[in-house]
């Protein structure tokens, strides 16, 4: 059973990790940068990045040198403090964006996403560098090769299939923000999207099309739509980094289940099939 655990606790990190990898960038630029422009800036986001970067880098030699003191089973369990960073990224655009709107610049939400996903990042780097050591810990050094191949296997399915489910949660997002606007932009002022754009609210192909060309977005539709309707840009990535914490917490109650294997309840299995066979 150790295995399956080992493997959930590999696929649930590295989704979270690839999540807020292939997101953060998408969430400073989107949100922040419109709230805090005089900050950040093009060079600002370039830098972000870069931080990334180095956090990844730092993640693989740090927690590797960590796990030997804490131990294996220890330092996967840390990276469970990835959970509620990627959890309540969501408060934390929220925050930025609300202040944004009341004319205020609260730098707090913007260092705490900054730094929280360097962090968290390192965590996605250590997921990895930790795990050769890991499985020699669990199943001793001379199948750790074959096993260490095999576990990767949960790294190339997050690689592929977390970002395509990711993906598509954030587009549907983004398809239900976009029909409330033309609801609400409807309701207001029936002929402004004609104007505008030249298709009625009733014209699903025309919008469909105008929408994968990128002529109407949502932030397009938010400089028609009333002055009290609330900016759905900070919401588009809820239930991505929902979905990806609530992966990363399978990963932590994984690997908080894994035992190290008996060795003498082994060996006496192993001689009772071979006596019968």
């Amino acid at each position: 059973m150790q295995f399956p655990l080992l493997w959930l606790a590999v696929f649930g990190n590295a989704t979270g990790g690839l999540a807020l990898l292939s997101s953060s960038k998408v969430m400073l630029t989107d949100i922040f940068a419109g709230v805090s422009p005089e900050i950040v800036t093009p060079a600002f986001s370039t830098g972000y990045v870069s931080a990334l970067g180095v956090g990844m880098a730092l993640g693989r030699f740090g927690w590797s040198a960590i796990s030997d003191v804490l131990g294996r089973q220890n330092t996967y369990a840390v990276f469970g403090l990835g959970i509620p960073i990627v959890g309540l990224t969501p408060y934390l655009c929220h925050m930025a964006s609300g202040a944004g709107a009341g004319g205020e610049v609260d730098m707090w939400p913007l260092m705490a996403f900054y730094s929280g996903s360097v962090l968290t990042i390192t965590f996605y780097g250590g997921v990895f560098s930790v795990l050769p050591a890991y499985i020699a810990d669990l199943f001793g050094q001379k199948h750790a090769g074959a096993i260490h191949g095999k576990a990767l296997t949960a790294w190339a399915l997050s690689a592929v299939a977390g970002p395509m489910g990711l993906a598509y949660l954030r587009s549907h997002s983004y398809k239900s923000a976009v029909e409330d606007l033309l609801q609400a932009i409807d309701r207001h002022d029936a002929s402004a999207l004609e104007r505008s754009f030249g298709v009625s609210i009733n014209d699903d192909v025309g919008i469909q099309k105008l929408m994968n060309a990128k002529t109407l977005t949502i932030e397009k539709l938010m400089e028609l739509a009333p002055e009290d309707f609330v900016d759905p840009s900070p919401y588009l990535y809820n239930t991505t980094l929902y979905a990806a914490a609530g992966l990363m917490s399978v990963a932590f109650l994984s690997n908080l289940a894994i035992r190290p294997l008996d060795l003498n309840k082994e060996l006496k299995q192993l001689e009772r099939g071979s006596v019968r066979s």
